[in-house]
């Protein structure tokens, strides 16, 4: 009886072990994150598709919020959504940061008021994270292209020559990895968006994206 006693205790410390060194990963976002035009938001989503690749070392969560923007004071900051919140409260030891789509919107971005504002906003969102007691590695993601579209008002432009060296001036200067989306999907072309989407993307840009998330991540651990 002692034995079986001694052997159950052994099992649930090794279940209670294994469980409490997963390692959690916080994928912050828009839309895109959140898994929209994916046919499965969970599982077709890049998030999804990334948790899989990490397998189940990897406590993976999604914080993805659609028309969020890194600005803050705009008309959905990510600072003030309960998302943002959830993220620091999961205490993550990796962090994905995918802003920035959203705000090269006209109303964001050509008010000049946000703008002005975007690298010190994105470098509020960094240290709200890396001031967190689990220490997590944050990476910056440049987003993904946008192909021009009647359907949004987002500007390509905007987002490659102005948005996209912000977030690469921040992530160098605070020594963070940079995932760069931008590059993976431009490569590919707008193949990786619906037809009559060209701001977020199919199946396969999700793919795409978590295939060159992992690759980075992956190389770091």
């Amino acid at each position: 009886m002692k034995r079986i006693t001694l052997l159950l205790l052994l099992v649930c410390c090794i279940g209670l072990q294994g469980f409490a060194t997963k390692i959690k990963v916080a994928c912050i976002g828009n839309s895109i994150t959140a898994g929209i035009a994916a046919s499965d938001r969970a599982a077709k989503g890049y998030v999804g598709v990334f948790t899989e690749m990490m397998g189940e070392e990897y406590d993976v969560r999604n914080f993805g919020v659609s028309g969020a923007t890194c600005c803050r004071n705009t008309h959905k900051p990510y600072n003030q959504l309960e998302a943002f919140t959830k993220a620091k409260e999961f205490e993550p030891d990796i962090v994905t940061i995918a802003l920035g789509t959203n705000d090269s919107q006209p109303k964001v971005w050509n008010s000049g008021e946000f703008a002005k504002n975007f690298e010190a906003d994105l470098n509020y969102l960094c240290d709200e994270f890396a001031n967190l007691s689990s220490k997590p590695q944050i990476y910056l993601c440049l987003p993904i292209p946008i192909f021009p579209s009647e359907r949004w008002q987002h500007q390509p432009e905007v987002l490659a020559n102005e948005i996209i060296p912000i977030i690469k001036k921040v992530a160098e200067e605070r020594g963070y990895p940079i995932i760069d989306l931008y590059s993976a999907l431009s490569d590919k072309g707008e193949e990786c968006y619906p037809k009559n989407d060209k701001l977020h993307p199919n199946d396969l840009g999700h793919r795409v994206i978590a295939e060159t998330i992992y690759q980075v991540v992956a190389a770091k651990r």
